[in-house]
């Protein structure tokens, strides 16, 4: 069998684009396929059952069980938003975009987060406040039951799917599930979760108002249930839409991660002072670090460079969400001040953690 060449390194504008680096953490996680198994997961559950809620909503006239098929309708639109965000990331690095497209997850994320808001949120509301005075009852029947209690079991299996990455991925970082959906930079398992746990929270009052309804003759349980459907929608996409936009401007890292990856530079012997360190995310669960430093005065050329080489793996066995690392090693800026200041920070920030 012919052997495949190497890629070769890409120029661009007379520059070569060398292939980016990639966290640990990333590339498990792209040969688990974990995302896209939870995606299509949710998309096949929410198609299926914002049909059936759609049918069952305009037989039995209930604008809880109608503003539920518009909360499904918007998670199918979310679902293929996050496709398109992994898709989009997988592109290669090209001349306009030298560091990759990892970035974009975030973007779509946070599209689809507004998207729920909009389809969902809003159109629920307005369905709400349409039929607050509808003198036409909520018809009888127990296809309106069916429907939700399939949907119930549809989105339930959807949630485990999403609970199962949580739990896998929270065990990386020795953190609890609720934890970790707070810090997580992963778009797909924070709004999957979050958005099938609001999706049974829903169901529940659809529920709710089409019983009440139908115990007391009144039309005024079923609207209010659509009203506080859309209203659930509106918040879960505003708690979403938050912390994407973060990650998409450039959204550090934990400051007890920070404060490691500090202290991991500060101990190596080849570092005689560390002027400034910054570690962003450049997409889920890969952290561009960047540092200052001065080195030390008793390493050559060949030296310095072997050492930052064996510092570039220290970082990565320790972090392995850390996908590039750029140190700017410079025998200037700081100065005999600066130097002083910088050492009196270690033992102030020492006394902050202890307290």
């Amino acid at each position: 069998m012919k052997q495949q060449p190497a890629p070769r390194k890409r120029r661009a504008g007379g520059l070569q684009l060398i292939p980016l680096r990639r966290s640990a953490t990333a590339l498990r996680r792209d040969a688990e396929g974990e995302g896209p198994r939870t995606i299509v997961i949710a998309l096949l559950a929410n198609v299926v059952i914002a049909a059936a809620k759609l049918i069952a909503g305009l037989a039995s006239r209930s604008t809880g069980l109608i503003a539920e098929a518009a909360h499904s309708g918007a998670d199918c639109v979310n679902e293929v938003f996050l496709a398109i965000g992994l898709y989009r990331a997988r592109q290669p690095p090209d001349e306009d975009h030298p560091f990759g497209h990892a970035r974009e997850r975030f973007l779509w994320a946070f599209m689809a987060a507004i998207g729920s808001f909009l389809i969902g949120g809003c159109l629920s509301i307005a369905i709400a406040i349409t039929h607050w005075n509808s003198p036409h009852p909520v018809a009888g029947g127990v296809a309106a039951w069916v429907v939700l209690a399939v949907a119930f079991a549809a989105d339930g299996s959807s949630w485990l799917q999403a609970l199962r990455q949580a739990r896998r991925q929270a065990k990386d970082y020795g953190l609890s599930v609720p934890r970790y959906l707070v810090r997580a930079s992963d778009p797909v398992v924070r709004a999957v979760f979050v958005e099938d746990s609001a999706a049974l929270v829903g169901l529940v009052l659809a529920a709710g108002g089409l019983l009440a309804s139908r115990l007391t003759g009144s039309r005024f349980p079923d609207a209010l249930a659509s009203l506080l459907i859309g209203l659930l929608l509106a918040c879960t996409a505003f708690a979403l839409a938050k912390p994407f936009a973060e990650f998409l401007v450039g959204r550090s890292i934990p400051a007890p991660q920070l404060e490691r990856l500090h202290a991991i530079l500060d101990d190596d012997p080849a570092i005689e002072e560390v002027l400034s360190v910054r570690a962003v995310y450049s997409g889920p669960e890969e952290v561009t670090v960047l540092s200052k430093a001065r080195p030390s005065p008793d390493l050559n050329i060949e030296q310095l460079t072997r050492a930052m080489d064996e510092l570039d793996g220290r970082i990565r066995k320790a972090l392995p969400y850390v996908a590039d690392i750029f140190i700017d090693v410079t025998s200037y800026g700081g100065g005999e001040g600066a130097r002083k200041g910088a050492k009196k920070k270690r033992p102030s920030d020492e006394a902050a953690r202890d307290s």
